[in-house]
């Protein structure tokens, strides 16, 4: 009985031990880096920047584009500008598309990605920057009044891990 005790035991310290190990070595929670919309920060070897433009509704957005934009668009949209400069040597690609925008502590999803191509027409979901260019882009991001309100802060979530890095929408 005192052998199947003491197995019982060395176990239990060798699965605590593990735990340990995992959650304070392997896996540590990385710091939260928020930046603000017109900060220049450098995520990837990218200086980034990001404008705040406002909140659209599809009305607005039909006044400043055109008509057509109208079937791309959302009831309103967030928008968002992004300036990338690459001042690397060599050439890097940024996914845009898995941005993710969050609402205080509700989700808002990702970018529109049918309005995204229609105000980008140059630019793909994964953007390649040559070396010593910079690239502007458009980001449309769906806004629900009747889910969010005027609820605030809005971040832009970049990097959740390695490095949890997010942007700050802070109107101008």
């Amino acid at each position: 009985m005192k052998r199947i005790v003491a197995i019982i035991a060395v176990i239990a310290i060798a699965l605590t031990a593990r735990v340990v190990y995992v959650n304070a070595i392997e896996y540590r929670f990385t710091e939260k880096a928020v930046y603000s919309t017109g900060e220049t920060f450098t995520l990837h070897d990218l200086e980034l920047t990001f404008t705040y433009d406002g909140i659209y509704s599809s009305e607005e957005l039909t006044k400043i584009y055109g008509e057509e934009v109208l079937s791309y668009c959302d009831e309103s949209d967030l928008i968002l500008t992004i300036e990338i400069t690459n001042s690397t040597g060599e050439e890097k690609t940024l996914d845009l598309i898995s941005l993710r925008m969050q609402y205080a502590y509700t989700s808002g999803g990702g970018i529109n990605p049918y309005l995204f191509a229609y105000l980008n027409p140059n630019i793909g979901s994964k953007c390649t920057i040559e070396s010593a260019e910079t690239l502007t882009a458009i980001l449309p991001y769906p806004y629900d009044w009747d889910t969010f309100g005027t609820e605030k802060p809005y971040d832009l979530v970049l990097s959740l891990y390695p490095e949890n890095v997010r942007v700050r929408i802070v109107e101008k």
